[in-house]
């Protein structure tokens, strides 16, 4: 029986986080210690499954500076000072950021550390509520906050070992000598990352791979033009940024670092943001990488088949190794399939780890079934399923960090012989390919380049790169300046060039640390002028980053009358409503495959609505759930087929339960505020909703909170 191949490609990352000799942000360290070491450790125990793991060179030099050079952190050292010496600023910084974790998976389930949540005042903390709540906390409150916070990014490989499991247990009246034994033991967790992936790849069950040094998008330096082909009317900065040169030094750069340490050149090369143009590809050709991969709808345009051209069978060729040819020679290429790594991504967190890893399998099964009926069994030696996703920013979303889910899906890949993991240089050195002629210049984000540049934020951005790097350019041949200044300028360049400055800039992305990134980005710029005896440009000394919002919700500006029928074509009528915007929210990770684009609500004198706008057409295998919060908690359910109540609160009169829904090509609903306790004294609505597909939650928008609609002053 000839099996499906399927490589999986884990892409670690973490941009460069140092500044002034310190990590100002600590998610090298935190990740190291929950994934960068469990997600290569758990193959032991599955010696069948083969991946590849690409390591971005920006977080392997800072993994080996908290290794060799015993480096700290923001975080650490706020951990590392003893709880009677906290200052009032400590303090304060301590009750901003030591709760930065997912809330359902790594702070309910423990119960002091939710105490001390709780006694913050939980989600409603904000920096204005300090001095109040600093009041509260005791000494030791302090103390267990400092370990909680740390405890709970030991990954699941790590926390039943000592000296973990000890304090685990404790659970709380942690002392000084252990918060230190907890630091000495993340340390060590760090220890074993590097070494473990070269054990791995000697022993032939991964593959590691290398993304450009500083991780920027190399379309975009090599000609910053080039985003016009994607989105002809994107708006793009004063400066044009066209320094081929640059994608050429963090490539090779990349390729050192990474012979220094695996003691051979790496195979493949994972590019930033899965983002290629041909003139890329020429410079990952001309140095020697053998393969590299991109998103399926970069192959999709660059083989001019429009999504709304695509057929069933059509997916077959997002399957297929390609080989694009160039002056310098060729390289293999292969695509990710979305929507298999979207379901990683954001979907199967919310499901139980078996069930989503049969699904997977499942799906995987699906596909060879395709292929086979399409193209003969004997195509299968040439089809390859990519999935391929960050390695690192779902699993705080999973039960037991997602180590419940990989088992059960490595065990089952690991026992059908219908299914063979492979590692992506084996496959493409031996397989035959299919020619690819163009090369559609793109990202793994709707194929353009829409998140880095366009926003007036980003575009901002690129100008100081541009006038920054002038300025250097002009420095280095005055002569003035020793070569020493020059590289260490260069590196600052380098850095300042990196996709995850411009991720958080413009209104896609949101964090609560945007500060800190905006601030980064500009002092890597900064501190060029300062290596050069130059005074900054003032520019430079203003955040870019608008103030940070939670999510991106328009208030609804009048009454509405809307006509409740499901179509897509009559969304005049909901012209005054307000809006929740799926597209423009992402965090560290970005979902490109979601069912719902956006959530229109609005009122008038007697009803509430709602209007989910879909990417596709509701099917009878979908089914939506309202759940409103406030005023009167009220659950209820949608599809094809009618409505189910699952939940009514207490209301002043019983009996009442007044709605209108139409589920066709969209989602829309009429319910009166009567139904929902919403009279005229009421100030608010909160509600969130949830989208299944089979019986199987795949969407909650928005994650984390609810949307909060206020009901004062809106007129007819």
């Amino acid at each position: 029986m000839e099996p499906i191949r399927v490589a999986f490609l884990w892409h670690q990352h973490q941009p460069y986080y140092k500044e002034n000799g310190e990590y100002l942000l600590p998610w090298v360290r935190f990740h190291g210690v929950k994934d960068y070491w469990d997600m290569v450790r758990i193959l032991d125990d599955y010696p069948k499954i083969k991946q590849t793991f690409n390591l971005a060179p920006s977080l392997i030099l800072q993994i080996m500076d908290y290794v060799n050079n015993k480096a700290e952190d923001k975080i650490l050292k706020l951990t590392r000072k003893k709880a009677e010496d906290l200052t009032e600023d400590d303090k304060f910084e301590i009750l901003k950021n030591f709760f930065m974790a997912n809330f359902d998976r790594m702070i309910k389930p423990y119960p002091r550390y939710l105490e001390l949540f709780n006694k913050r005042g939980g989600f409603s903390y904000s920096n204005e509520k300090f001095e109040e709540v600093s009041l509260n906390f005791t000494q030791q409150d302090w103390l267990d906050l400092q370990v909680w916070y740390n405890l709970v990014w030991v990954g699941e490989y790590s926390k039943y070992d000592e000296p973990f499991k000890k304090l685990f247990e404790k659970g709380k009246n942690f002392t000084e000598e252990e918060k230190q034994i907890l630091i000495k033991g993340h340390y060590e967790i760090l220890s074993r990352i590097i070494p473990k992936h070269i054990e791995a790849q000697e022993r032939g069950q991964i593959e590691v791979s290398i993304s450009p040094f500083y991780h920027p998008i190399l379309p975009l330096l090599c000609d910053s033009s080039v985003a016009k082909i994607s989105s002809p009317n994107i708006k793009l900065p004063t400066r044009k940024f066209t320094h081929p040169e640059d994608a050429d030094a963090q490539i090779k750069k990349a390729i050192e670092l990474y012979t220094e340490i695996f003691g051979e050149n790496p195979n493949g090369m994972w590019p930033s943001e899965g983002a290629i143009s041909e003139e890329v590809i020429s410079l990952m050709v001309e140095n020697k990488i053998k393969w590299t991969a991109s998103d399926e709808e970069v192959l999709l345009k660059s083989l001019a088949i429009g999504e709304s051209d695509i057929k069933d069978n059509s997916r077959i060729k997002i399957y297929k190794p390609y080989r694009f040819k160039t002056p310098f020679g060729e390289i293999k290429i292969v695509f990710r399939d979305r929507i298999l790594s979207d379901l990683i991504g954001f979907v199967y967190s919310s499901w139980g780890p078996d069930d989503s890893a049969h699904d997977l399998v499942n799906r995987i099964l699906r596909i060879r079934d395709e292929i086979i009926k399409n193209e003969g069994e004997e195509a299968l030696r040439y089809s390859l399923v990519s999935i391929i996703l960050d390695g690192e920013n779902c699993w705080e979303y999973y039960q037991s960090d997602g180590k419940d889910f990989l088992r059960t899906l490595y065990w089952l890949i690991s026992n059908d012989e219908r299914i063979e993991t492979i590692r992506l240089n084996d496959f493409l050195s031996n397989t035959k390919t299919n020619d690819l002629k163009n090369i559609y210049p793109g990202s793994w984000i709707n194929a353009n380049f829409n998140i880095w540049i366009g926003h007036e934020e980003d575009n901002r951005a690129w100008d100081l790169l541009k006038q920054t790097r002038d300025f250097l350019v002009r420095e280095s041949l005055s002569g003035k300046h020793s070569e020493d200044k020059i590289k260490k300028a260069w590196e600052e360049i380098y850095i300042a060039e990196g996709s995850d400055w411009c991720w958080w800039f413009g209104d896609e992305h949101v964090t609560a640390q945007a500060d800190e990134f905006d601030l980064l980005f500009r002092k890597h710029l900064i501190r060029v002028y300062e290596l050069l005896d130059a005074e900054p440009p003032v520019e430079l000394l203003h955040p870019i980053k608008r103030k940070f919002v939670k999510f991106f919700v328009v208030e609804p500006k009048k009454f509405i009358y809307p006509i409740i029928d499901g179509s897509r074509t009559r969304n005049f009528e909901w012209e005054g409503a307000g809006y929740y915007d799926t597209a423009q929210i992402g965090t560290a990770m970005h979902q490109v495959s979601a069912m719902v684009k956006r959530i229109y609500f609005g009122f008038n004198e007697e009803k509430f609505f709602i209007r989910v706008a879909t990417s596709r057409n509701l099917t009878e295998k979908h089914r939506i759930e309202i759940h409103f919060i406030e005023p009167c908690e009220t659950r209820i359910e949608f599809n094809h087929e009618g409505f189910s109540v699952k939940k009514i609160g207490k209301r002043e009169k019983q009996g009442i339960f007044e709605i209108k829904y139409a589920f066709e090509e969209i989602f829309e609903f009429a319910i009166s505020r009567k139904t929902l306790c919403a009279s005229d004294e009421i100030s608010k609505i909160k509600f969130h909703i949830h989208v299944y597909e089979d019986h199987k939650a795949i969407e909650r928008w928005p994650r984390d909170e609810s949307i909060v609609v206020s009901l004062k002053n809106k007129t007819r």
